[in-house]
């Protein structure tokens, strides 16, 4: 494909949906991630996107009006992960993805007075939460679904329930469940599933559930994605559509709206509107900017639909399938005006960290935001939520590497032991002077090789390619006749009970004998290391003399630590 009709299917494909990441891109149109990215950042010169980290989203036309009469518009404005995001922007719109990711998005946010929104799942800090009532909403579907059963299966309603383990998704089959009792009380949830949140997931788990238990004919799927794969199983698996019910929770986009105006195995769905839900999110964000008190949840709205009331809420046009304006539209009510008075501060630039940007629905959530946000000339900074995370774990493992080559002095004999945060370790060392390092890390020898002022020893051993290690008899022999003043260690597991551990066998060997080689040890961890337990046990924690993290490790745990007379360092983030 020539390179300006990519450019241009790029922009159609960004408008059409609001926001693709890099990786989606790229396996669309068959070219590296790197094509991608130099693409994206062509268009934004072009002013035909905007650029956002992991991605790209549709240009405002507000934006794109400032950025023409500006001596800046071929720079990025977007941040480059979400720590430094959540410094550039006035509000941000998150959703709950992890304890160790709520705890980093609270902590940068706290920092620089930055109010979070939640949408979809609670979290940390939030001003307030955007959310369905995920049970009531399963509950009305459940109730839909024994109305049917009772017409079509004499009531027998016998359920494959396809789950997620994050609580909101949860609650949805609870919720289902209730329901489905009030109206067919001798129906029953005959397996309940926890898929992995994807396509392939579902559509195996689905396979395997209607082969084993072929009495099934109910099929309820938390999300639209987890519900396609479960209508490709039954397509594959030859079931007659009037013999099976399915029915999705979501009603996110085209695809699903378009398997229910149809007709076949999917006979109805709650909706859940993004096309609300994205005004409602920003009307909270510019809410929570100006200080309104605001409830623990903005309920917003959902609807049963099947083919015979699809029509009376949802229109189909050249794009795809959009709200009626004179429909059954449903609406939110958020504290504080949703068209704000002259009054109403606005922020310059609003932030949503987009997890899932597969899925429909956070495609369709960020158009929704992007058109109100350009209506009211507010800059709408989309990033993918996983990226950011891990560069933000990046940022602060080059905090703690930075701690930890304070303690270095001229003269000193060093172990630095494999890892991330240990070649990030030797990168801030490549200008220091009379030093002795010893290491088995391939990553730190080709740091370190070309530094006249250090002195390199390699403890030779076989190679370990999964980890740039090196490993064996060789590196124990090696070790047991060398002293060092510290060592520098990382793992992937730290506990009270279990102390540090690591997941391979082999390069466990070789870090206890660096721990036996030297003086004083030095344990480089973030927080997400912390009250995990990997495979194999290293040693006790009470050999470790200080501890290098970061400052999203809880208090309780520094106290535990201290208490056991180790010194905790917190790098700078």
């Amino acid at each position: 494909m020539p390179t300006e009709t990519r450019l241009d299917e790029i922009v159609t494909l960004v408008e059409l949906r609001g926001f693709l990441s890099v990786r989606e891109l790229s396996q669309l149109f068959g070219v590296s991630e790197v094509t991608t990215r130099r693409d994206l950042q062509r268009l934004h010169d072009q002013e035909r996107l905007l650029r956002t980290y992991g991605g790209a989203a549709p240009l405002p036309a507000a934006l794109a009006h400032t950025q023409a009469n500006t001596d800046t518009a071929g720079e990025m404005p977007t941040a480059t992960s979400a720590g430094s995001l959540i410094e550039q922007v006035d509000v941000v719109i998150s959703i709950s993805l992890s304890p160790q990711h709520d705890a980093i998005v609270a902590e940068r946010a706290e920092k620089h007075a930055v109010p979070i929104v939640a949408e979809s799942l609670a979290m940390q800090g939030a001003w307030t939460l955007v959310a369905v009532d995920n049970f009531e909403a399963g509950r009305s579907m459940g109730r839909w679904a024994g109305t049917y059963a009772a017409e079509m299966f004499a009531g027998q309603a016998r359920v494959l329930d396809l789950t997620y383990h994050l609580s909101n998704t949860q609650e949805r089959s609870r919720g289902f469940a209730a329901g489905l009792q009030e109206t067919a009380p001798d129906g029953e949830i005959v397996l309940s599933l926890a898929t992995q949140a994807d396509w392939r997931s579902a559509y195996q788990l689905t396979t395997d559930a209607l082969q084993v238990h072929p009495e099934i004919n109910v099929i309820f799927g938390v999300n639209d994605i987890i519900v396609t794969g479960a209508i490709q199983a039954c397509r594959d698996l030859g079931i007659a559509p009037e013999s099976l019910l399915v029915l999705t929770f979501g009603l996110e986009g085209n695809t699903l709206i378009d398997a229910l105006a149809r007709g076949g195995y999917l006979k109805a769905g709650v909706a859940m509107f993004p096309d609300i839900v994205g005004p409602a999110c920003i009307a909270a964000a510019v809410a929570a900017y100006n200080g309104i008190d605001l409830p623990a949840q903005i309920v917003t709205p959902h609807m049963v639909l099947t083919a015979d009331n699809l029509a009376d809420v949802y229109e189909k046009g050249v794009t795809g399938w959009r709200l009626k304006s004179n429909g059954s539209r449903p609406t939110v009510t958020v504290p504080g005006p949703m068209q704000p008075p002259e009054e109403t501060r606005l922020p310059a630039r609003i932030g949503f960290l987009v997890p899932f940007s597969q899925h429909e629905w956070y495609q369709n959530l960020s158009a929704a935001m992007q058109s109100r946000a350009s209506e009211l000339g507010i800059e709408l900074a989309i990033a993918d939520a996983a990226e950011n995370f891990r560069d933000e774990m990046t940022l602060r493992k080059l905090g703690i590497a930075d701690e930890a080559s304070k303690l270095v002095r001229p003269g000193d004999v060093i172990l630095i032991d494999g890892g991330e945060v240990t070649t990030y370790l030797a990168e801030t060392m490549r200008t220091r002077q009379d030093i002795t390092v010893i290491t088995n890390a391939m990553t730190v020898m080709e740091t370190l090789r070309s530094q006249p002022g250090i002195a390199l020893i390699s403890t030779g051993g076989l190679l370990r390619r999964e980890s740039q290690t090196l490993t064996g008899p060789t590196v124990e022999t090696v070790l047991r006749e060398l002293r060092a003043d510290r060592l520098f260690l990382a793992v992937t597991g730290v506990s009270l009970d279990f102390g540090l551990s690591h997941t391979n066998l082999a390069e466990v060997t070789v870090k206890q004998a660096m721990i036996r080689a030297a003086r004083e040890v030095i344990l480089l961890a973030d927080h997400s290391k912390f009250g995990q337990e990997s495979v194999v046990q290293v040693a006790p924690i009470g050999i470790v003399h200080k501890v290098i993290t970061d400052n999203a490790l809880p208090a309780s745990t520094r106290l535990d630590l201290t208490k056991l007379g180790i010194e905790i360092i917190i790098a700078k983030t």
